[in-house]
C-alpha cells in the first residue's frame, strides 16, 4: 500500500545517510584493508605443529601472534636473537589458546642447527620469515644478502623435504618481480628454490609482500616527529611510488597463501596501483592535522626503481579462491641451476661481491641491476623497504 500526503502539506524528507568514514588506514593505503583470515586458515592451523623462522622480526612476530590465536598443537619460534626470542616466547605462552610455545635459537644458514630444529619440532607447517630485506644494506653487502636470503632458504627447503613438512611458505618481496637490485634478485632466487625443490610431500608457496605500515621502527613515526618539530622530510624522488600494506594484511596474506597453495606458486595481495610516497606523506600529515610538510629529495639510490610491481611483465596472473589474492607460476629455471647456485654460494662465502653480482646475472636473465651512486647526506625515508628487517623504511 502506498500513502500519498494531502496536497499542500509539506512532507519531511529524510537527510541522506552520511557516507561511511574511511578508516585511518584506508586513507593511508588508498584502498580498503584486507585483514580477516577465512575459515580455511583456521582448519589449516588448528591442532597442527607450526614453525616460524625469523620469529622476532616484524612480520615473523606478527605471524606468531596470529597463528597463536588459531589453536596450533605447538608453535615453534626460531630466531638467532636469543634474548628477543625468549621474550617473545614468554609473551605468547601467556595468551589463551597458545599453550605450547617452544623457542629454538638458530640461524637458517647453519645446516646442522636447521636439521636439529626440524628433527625435534617435526613441523607440519613452516613460515620462513628469516632473512635480510633492507635494500640499501643488501646492495652494499651482496655477500651477506645472498647468505641470508639464498643460502638460508636453500638449507631450510632441503631440510623441510627431508623431514616431511607438509607446507612451507616463504616471505618474499615485490622487488622480486623483474628485479633491479641485489635484494630483488635474492628474493627471486628464493622463489626459484621452492620451484625446483627435490620432489616430495612438501607443498611450497612464496608470498610477495609490499612495504609494511605499522612495523617496528616504521618511518611514519619518524615522519610525524619531524613534521611536528618543523623539520623537512627527505625522500628519494618526487615520482617514487610503492605498494603499501599493513602488518595485519601481511600476516593474513601469508596464512591464506599457505591454505591456497597446491604446488610451487607465488602469491601477492591485490594492492591496486603503487601509492606515490609524496602522496602518502601528505595523507599522513593531514590525518594527524599536522602543518604543511616540507619535502626535499636526495635522488634514487642503487637498485631503486621509481615504482614497484607485484608481478613481472612475463608472469601470468592467476585468480585464486581468495578475491584479493593473485597467484602466478614462474617460468622454468635456468639449466644447471644447482651448479650455478653452488658458484653463487662460494662467491658469497669468500666475500667476492663482484663474483656474486656476476653469478646473479647468470642465474636470472631478468635481473637488470641499477647501479646509481648512493645519495649523499641524510638517509631518505623511502630509500628501502622491508617486511622482515628492522627497521623497515619507505
Amino acid at each position: 500500500m502506498r500513502w500519498f500526503p494531502r496536497r499542500g502539506v509539506p512532507v519531511p524528507v529524510p537527510a541522506p545517510a552520511p557516507a561511511p568514514e574511511a578508516s585511518p588506514m584506508a586513507l593511508l593505503l588508498g584502498r580498503d584493508e584486507v585483514a580477516v583470515a577465512g575459515p580455511r586458515v583456521q582448519r589449516l592451523v588448528a591442532d597442527r605443529r607450526v614453525l616460524v623462522t625469523g620469529a622476532c622480526g616484524t612480520i615473523g612476530s606478527a605471524l606468531c601472534e596470529r597463528v597463536g590465536r588459531l589453536g596450533p598443537a605447538a608453535l615453534w619460534l626460531m630466531d638467532r636473537d636469543g634474548r628477543r626470542l625468549d621474550r617473545l616466547a614468554a609473551e605468547l605462552a601467556g595468551r589463551p589458546g597458545t599453550e605450547r610455545v617452544m623457542a629454538a635459537r638458530a640461524d637458517v644458514r647453519d645446516r646442522g642447527r636447521v636439521e636439529a630444529v626440524l628433527r625435534e619440532a617435526r613441523p607440519e607447517l613452516v613460515f620462513h620469515a628469516a632473512g635480510q630485506n633492507e635494500l640499501g644494506k643488501v646492495e652494499d653487502d651482496p655477500c651477506q644478502g645472498v647468505a641470508a636470503n639464498v643460502v638460508g632458504t636453500r638449507r631450510l627447503v632441503d631440510a623441510a623435504v627431508r623431514h616431511g613438512v607438509e607446507r612451507l611458505v616463504l616471505v618474499s618481496s615485490d622487488k622480486a618481480a623483474d628485479p633491479a637490485s641485489v635484494l630483488g634478485a635474492t628474493m627471486r632466487l628464493g622463489e626459484l628454490l621452492l620451484q625446483t625443490a627435490t620432489p616430495g610431500p612438501t607443498r611450497f608457496a612464496a608470498v610477495r609482500v609490499g612495504n609494511v605500515i605499522g612495523a617496528r621502527g616504521s618511518p611514519l613515526t619518524a615522519l610525524a616527529s619531524r613534521i611536528s618539530s618543523g623539520e623537512a622530510v627527505t625522500l628519494t624522488h618526487p615520482e617514487v611510488a610503492r605498494h603499501f600494506m599493513t602488518l595485519a594484511e601481511a600476516a593474513v596474506l601469508l596464512l591464506e597463501a599457505a591454505a591456497l597453495t597446491e604446488e610451487a606458486e607465488t602469491f601477492a595481495l591485490d594492492m591496486g596501483s603503487p601509492v606515490p610516497v609524496v602522496e602518502l606523506v601528505h595523507r599522513y600529515a593531514a590525518r594527524l592535522r599536522l602543518p604543511e610538510v616540507t619535502i626535499r629529495f636526495s635522488g634514487l639510490g642503487p637498485g631503486e626503481k621509481l615504482a614497484e610491481k607485484t608481478f613481472a611483465d612475463s608472469e601470468r596472473r592467476i585468480r585464486t579462491a581468495h578475491p584479493k589474492i593473485w597467484g602466478t607460476r614462474p617460468a622454468p629455471p635456468p639449466a644447471g641451476l644447482p651448479d650455478l647456485l653452488d658458484a653463487l654460494e662460494r662467491a658469497a662465502a669468500r666475500g667476492d661481491a663482484a663474483g656474486v653480482r656476476l653469478a646473479l646475472r647468470r642465474l636470472l636473465p631478468e635481473y637488470r641491476p641499477v647501479r646509481r651512486p648512493r645519495p649523499s647526506g641524510e638517509r631518505p625515508l623511502c630509500e628501502a623497504a622491508g617486511p622482515r628487517f628492522d627497521p623497515p623504511v619507505l
